[in-house]
């Protein structure tokens, strides 16, 4: 498996596992993430791969990364 693929089952893993938690399709917890980047971005300047949000039963973990000021 190189790199890429790696990258991509990763992502993928983490929707379905982020679908389970919030009991809905992966699709509708992608939307969902899309929807908190593209909200955060308007006030952020972010890019999509320094954007992670991690979703619990209980609460909800945004993290962007990136450059240090």
């Amino acid at each position: 498996m190189s790199v890429p693929s790696v990258h991509v089952a990763k992502e993928r893993l983490k929707t379905l596992l982020m679908a389970d938690r919030m009991q809905c399709t992966p699709e509708t917890a992608e939307k969902f993430s899309s929807d908190i980047y593209h909200t955060v971005s308007k006030y952020l300047e972010v890019k999509p791969e320094d954007f992670h949000i991690k979703i619990t039963h209980s609460d909800i973990h945004i993290k962007i990364t990136g450059e240090n000021y």
